[in-house]
């Protein structure tokens, strides 16, 4: 039995409408990240004049915003399953906000650096702390919708990182730009600590949120158990280590294509300027917001989480097949269509996140699915850096602009690299064990 079952009407309303307000909240934070984790694409090449880079530098600013992601994903999950949602939400909040202000005013690449790292510590835990609230004021056959529509809203920050923040940086410069983000985080972040609440029955919340017990299909968590006990259990499932590498293997490389070297290509490839680049990297963009709450959807749905998965990730090597093997230039129809299928086919990795809370008892949510989430963040702190190497080693000498200028055949060096991991993705999840789902 859940609460909403055997609620009085007025306050079942009030619940429905608060927790999705709550919710809201939470998920504009992770658009906030969304925004951070491509805003490189549009100033790469203004950050390679300024501070001098080479590609493997560039990579490498780009990637020490998952250098704190990898470190904190495991303790920001146990962060988050005992502090819940509300503390997790103003933390990590300021944090960003803080790292995105010391970028506007950075006066060398190593303090560009630190406001990275800064943004990905913010960052670290934001996704994982959405999935917590979920778990606990929705019902478990609605979390991989809900975690697909979470990623369809706040996907929209990448948008927001492609031509809206090129038109930004042309009107207030690269560091103005960054300097405003950071304002409207701390805005975010306060509203966040003044509504947010943890769980419907704890104690002090308003009548309107304790009605009743079982709203919520998460347990209390790890009631006081030391991290280091509880770890151990999680490190030893098999399971979760699988879907640990699909998502190794997924998103870094949409990130390489959408958040760091996409519109480089373009720019050094096909002779486009910025704002026309920024217009190819859209479909990306557009087709991860519609992907991710139709996997969701469907997995729910069809009572598999594979599945969609797998279809995701058939699209996905798809496109990097096409970028990587294709001769000459692509025309601009193909290259748009390349663009969609490569965010179409990211999305399908957000039902790993419901596979791991299948995969595991009940009461971690945060942290199981901080060890899937750790992934992520390593496939984009392997591949950026990488595919920054790669370019370097077919650089033939060119600087127009103070900025590196690469070839078709390095790029496309790269773009196979992508194809691998992708593919790697895709093979774990065809041979996945999952568990056997009731349809919702």
């Amino acid at each position: 039995m859940t609460v909403l079952d055997g609620t009085r009407p007025e306050l079942l309303n009030n619940v429905l409408r608060i927790r999705w307000i709550m919710w809201l909240f939470l998920v504009s934070l992770h658009l906030i990240t969304n925004f951070h984790r491509v805003s490189f694409n549009v100033v790469a090449d203004l950050l390679t004049s300024e501070f001098n880079l080479t590609g493997a530098g560039l990579g490498n600013l780009a990637a020490a915003y998952t250098y704190t992601y990898l470190i904190m994903q495991l303790p920001g999950g146990a962060m988050v399953d005992r502090l819940g949602p509300r503390k997790i939400a103003f933390l990590s909040g300021a944090a960003m906000a803080a790292g995105s202000i010391i970028i506007g005013f950075s006066p060398n690449a190593a303090l560009v650096f630190f406001g990275r790292l800064l943004i990905g510590f913010g960052g670290s835990v934001i996704l994982i702390n959405v999935f917590k609230f979920q778990a606990s004021w929705f019902k478990p056959n609605e979390f991989a919708t809900l975690s697909g529509l979470a990623l369809f809203i706040s996907s929209s920050g990448t948008l927001l990182a492609s031509t809206p923040l090129s038109i930004s940086v042309d009107m207030i410069g690269w560091r103005g730009s960054f300097i405003l983000a950071g304002a409207v985080t701390v805005l975010v972040a306060i509203t966040c600590i003044k509504v947010i609440r943890n769980r419907p029955n704890d104690p002090g919340n308003a009548p309107v949120y304790s009605t009743g017990p079982g709203l919520d299909s998460e347990p209390s968590g790890q009631d006081g158990t030391p991290l280091f006990k509880v770890l151990p259990e999680i490190l030893r499932n098999g399971r979760l280590w699988m879907l640990f590498l699909i998502n190794t293997g997924i998103y870094g490389g949409f990130i390489v294509f959408s958040g760091t070297w996409g519109i480089s290509y373009l720019v050094h490839v096909y002779g486009m300027d910025l704002r026309q680049a920024s217009f190819f990297i859209i479909p990306a963009f557009v087709g991860y917001m519609i992907g991710a709450p139709l996997y969701g959807f469907a997995s729910d749905r069809l009572g598999s989480r594979k599945k969609p998965a797998a279809t995701s990730f058939i699209f996905y090597c798809l496109a990097w097949g096409i970028i990587a093997a294709w001769p000459g230039l692509l025309s601009p129809v193909l290259l748009y269509a390349v663009s969609f299928f490569i965010g179409f086919g990211t999305p399908g990795n957000v039902l790993t996140f419901s596979m791991a809370r299948e995969a595991s008892s009940p009461g971690n949510t945060g942290l199981v699915t901080a060890m899937v989430n750790t992934g992520v963040f390593a496939g984009m702190a392997i591949l950026q850096p990488l595919f920054g190497y790669v370019l370097d080693l077919g650089w033939e000498g060119l600087i127009i602009d103070g900025a590196r200028i690469y070839t078709l055949e390095a790029y496309r060096l790269g773009f196979l690299i992508c194809f691998l991991f992708g593919l790697m993705a895709l093979v774990i999840t065809l041979i996945y064990r999952e568990n056997n789902l009731i349809k919702s």
